[in-house]
């Protein structure tokens, strides 16, 4: 069922009403990450959820709608089951990240680089034991199209979405630079899709470490932000 505009508000106005609020509008718009924005005027509110959301379930819409009133009025967010459950099912990422790539204008759709490619990158970490299947299970790996040197990686772990920056395809970088970077992301996709919580905790920084030439990776990394590489 998709979840028109008046469905949406009468999905949103009694949870808003049972925390002392009037909504006033409620509607979807499509920025290219998933996210929700609201405004506030006294005790009336306007409220605009993420289009990725539009054919979700009653209960899902809810379960978001509450976490979105909770933050209003200053609780910590709260996310429900059915919400996590819905966005972490492979019909939600496979349905949505078609449409996130579409509005992904920076990435090339290919891990076939000029040089290099991304299979073989995560061919090795797979071969040498850092990474297991299910760590990049139903993923999706780019290269940039752009070739920037200081964000030279990024990941959505809702889309499981990974992009590389162009900037690493080339043969006088070396393969165990690109490779740390695809790991580093392909990290977050293990970590999987948990809003609220910290990408970078303890844990990661620990499994981060892991790999065998970290500090050498990082410090060429550091010298090719500042352009000395």
């Amino acid at each position: 069922m998709t979840v028109g505009r008046e469905r949406l508000f009468d999905l949103i106005s009694p949870i808003a009403s049972d925390h002392g609020l009037e909504l006033r509008t409620a509607s979807f718009f499509g920025p290219k990450e998933f996210q929700a924005t609201w405004k506030r005027s006294g005790d009336t509110i306007d409220v605009k959820i993420s289009d990725y959301l539009i054919d979700a379930p009653d209960d899902v819409v809810r379960d978001f709608s509450s976490m979105i009133i909770g933050t209003i009025v200053n609780k910590k967010p709260a996310y429900g089951k059915a919400y996590l459950d819905w966005v972490r099912s492979d019909e939600y990422i496979n349905g949505k990240r078609k449409i996130y790539l579409r509005r992904s204008r920076n990435l090339t759709g290919s891990m076939e680089g000029n040089e290099r490619d991304l299979a073989d990158s995560l061919d090795r970490l797979l071969d040498s034991g850092l990474l297991t299947p299910p760590n990049i299970s139903n993923s999706f790996f780019s290269w940039t199209k752009i070739p920037n040197v200081r964000k030279v990686g990024f990941c959505s772990p809702m889309m499981r979405v990974v992009g590389v920056s162009s900037s690493l395809d080339d043969v006088s970088v070396p393969e165990f630079v690109l490779d740390y970077v695809v790991y580093h992301e392909s990290l977050h996709l293990a970590q999987g899709y948990r809003p609220g919580q910290r990408s970078h905790d303890k844990k990661f920084r620990i499994d981060e470490r892991r790999y065998p030439r970290y500090e050498e990776a990082e410090s060429y990394l550091r010298s090719f932000w500042s352009g000395t590489k």
